[in-house]
């Protein structure tokens, strides 16, 4: 019995003398880092705040505005930057709105004739599944252009938007995601301009434009129907000409 105490208390001892040592090494190594003096638990607290703080730090968006402006202002000589932006925001503002009321009745016009009907998918699949969105607070921080590119006929031009926003989600009445933080992220918006039908109906499918129905790629700016799943295609070519269309909103995650 005398033995197997002593043996016993020789474990514990070691234990000690182990954390001990431990302890020992991991100020060594914070006290290396610049953590000398700090407690644990000050450290903790610094921890916890830093976490805080990058939660409300706004996203930084990259962009070629040096590179790509004066391409953009050759092909389009009014072209205004920060008028731009304001559609930008407009744009992500409205889509938000109809996805958090799942409604779709103010993405009516043509400035949406690309983009609506996806939106409308988007929604009907939201009350299938009960789930609701809100997007509160909405702040833009900075915007650029990420991209512009020149085909036959047409022009994508890409805007990269740093955002915060309160998020909720609900599920079946139960939120999943709760509101208490606001949302630092990025959205890209694409837009289009079509300034030649007879060369864009041959590399339409080049701007990434997909049937709402089934997602596959449409390639002809007069087809009545989607190729692949025959379901009907509701724009009009005229409408289409010569104006910037929203053909695109997406996370930057």
């Amino acid at each position: 019995m005398k033995a197997f105490l002593i043996g016993f208390l020789g474990v514990i001892l070691g234990i000690f003398v182990f954390l001990f040592f431990l302890y020992l090494f991991v100020r060594s190594v914070m006290n290396r880092y610049g953590f000398r003096g700090k407690s644990f638990r000050s450290l903790y607290q610094e921890i916890k705040a830093s976490e805080a703080k990058a939660k409300t730090r706004h996203k930084q968006v990259s962009g070629m505005n040096r590179v790509l402006l004066p391409s953009i202002l050759r092909d389009f000589k009014d072209f205004d930057e920060n008028v731009f932006y304001q559609r930008t925001e407009e744009t992500i503002r409205i889509i938000f709105d109809a996805i958090e009321k799942r409604n779709d009745k103010n993405l009516i016009g043509d400035d949406y004739l690309l983009i609506q009907e996806r939106i409308t998918l988007q929604i009907q699949d939201l009350l299938e599944s009960n789930v609701q969105k809100r997007y509160d607070d909405i702040i833009f921080h900075k915007h650029a252009i990420k991209s512009y590119k020149n085909f036959k006929g047409m022009i994508k031009l890409e805007v990269s938007s740093s955002l915060e926003y309160y998020y909720e989600e609900k599920r079946n009445g139960k939120i999943v995601v709760p509101s208490k933080y606001k949302k630092q992220t990025r959205y890209i918006t694409t837009f289009v301009y079509i300034h030649d039908t007879k060369k864009a109906g041959f590399d339409f499918r080049v701007l990434g434009i997909t049937c709402p129905s089934c997602g596959g790629p449409l390639s002809d700016l007069k087809a009545k129907k989607c190729p692949y799943c025959q379901s009907g295609i509701h724009f009009q070519v005229a409408n289409l000409v010569k104006s910037w269309k929203v053909i695109d909103l997406k996370e930057d995650i």
